[in-house]
């Protein structure tokens, strides 16, 4: 949580608009695995390519909602995404 916290404050110092969970989420997936790529849907979906494997899409929204609940919530969604998206 703290690191999706420092990324928001960075992503708010850089523009004046709030960032959406969209842009927060796809820092935190490029932190972690630095190799994926990930590509913002317009739906608020992400798609996350993931070298040797299959892409996989993420609910941005749906982690958002855990979020707006408290941190351990924001960090236990956030935790799983992380563990799908780890894969093989």
């Amino acid at each position: 949580m703290r690191s999706l916290i420092l990324v928001a404050c960075l992503l708010a110092a850089c523009s004046d608009a709030p960032p959406s969970w969209q842009k927060l989420l796809s820092a935190r997936i490029s932190q972690q695995y630095p190799q994926y790529e990930v590509i913002p849907q317009p739906d608020g979906r992400l798609l996350v390519k993931r070298p040797g494997q299959a892409d996989m899409p993420v609910d941005a929204d749906a982690i958002g909602v855990f979020c707006r609940r408290g941190p351990k919530d924001c960090n236990y969604a956030t935790d799983q995404m992380l563990l799908e998206l780890r894969g093989k």
